[in-house]
């Protein structure tokens, strides 16, 4: 069967009619690399499966970059299109707020999302004012500024796979604290991991959304899908305090931490994020 055309959904799987779909979404950088090792285990499942767009320019908003409600309610828009009805959407990370503007804009047919490592609540009232709003420690403050440099300061493709090729320098580029040893134990592990560096959009991204963080406080209350938020026992970017706040502003929303695992849940735990992908299916 000939697979849905949309400029913003790509089909991961061949679309079947009357099935439902499972959206995978990326963080600010863009890369859908990270889903491989939860998609794999996902074989079998009765679902579509798809990647969504990331918040990059895109030809569908005139090769301009959108922001997160604009993506959000563009797929929402195109997933009305194409008749879906029954949606599960996973993110990571930034993809969380994409997610839950998709969930808000199709309130009937998201019923349930699965956020992994996305409950920036602090990142995102830093943005929003961070001479007001300075959260946590100096050492979070830090954890802040080496994401937002490793993932924003361009590196060349021939960089990254000569960082790729060792675990010793790429644990030096993301440093000790951001993703666990599993993140980093294969190649094809920290080869997906180096396509979240260096994309210098994402810093611009990042500014062009710092005041989400209001919108998505007034329209939380008008999300009925039922959320879990998959947290990072070690994640120094989204601490179960800062998802905390995220949840209870949501009417369904559960949290759910990962011992050991940092900000990168997709590699560092792909069985535990592809069952809840499954649990998450059976709301649907």
């Amino acid at each position: 069967m000939v697979a849905e055309i949309s400029s913003l959904l790509e089909p991961i799987t061949e679309f079947r009619p009357g099935r439902p779909l499972v959206l995978f979404l990326p963080g600010m950088s863009g890369n859908k690399r990270q889903w491989d090792f939860v998609i794999r285990r996902l074989d079998g499942v009765d679902a579509d499966l798809a990647y969504g767009a990331p918040v990059l320019a895109h030809a569908a908003f005139g090769n301009t970059r959108p922001t997160v409600s604009q993506l959000g309610e563009a797929i929402a828009a195109e997933l009305t299109a194409a008749g879906r009805d029954r949606v599960t959407v996973v993110s990571h990370s930034v993809g969380a707020f994409v997610a839950l503007v998709i969930a808000h804009e199709l309130p009937s047919a998201v019923r349930s999302a699965v956020l992994a490592n996305g409950g920036l609540s602090s990142v995102a009232r830093f943005i929003d004012r961070p001479l007001r709003r300075v959260p946590g420690t100096t050492t979070s403050r830090l954890s802040y500024l080496r994401l937002f440099a490793l993932v924003g300061t361009p590196v060349p493709p021939v960089v990254k796979r000569a960082i790729a090729s060792r675990e010793w320098s790429s644990r030096l580029l993301v440093g000790r604290r951001l993703v666990s040893r599993p993140a980093l134990a294969s190649r094809e592990a920290r080869d997906s991991l180096m396509e979240e560096a260096g994309n210098a959009q994402t810093i611009a991204g990042l500014w062009q959304n710092r005041h989400y963080w209001r919108e998505f406080e007034r329209t939380a209350a008008g999300i009925p899908a039922k959320v879990l938020f998959l947290v990072g026992g070690l994640d120094p970017m989204t601490s179960v305090a800062d998802t905390g706040v995220m949840a209870d502003l949501l009417p369904d929303a559960e949290i759910r931490v990962l011992p050991g695992v940092g900000h990168a849940a997709p590699l560092e735990a792909p069985d535990v994020v592809a069952a809840a992908v499954e649990d998450a299916l059976a709301v649907t």
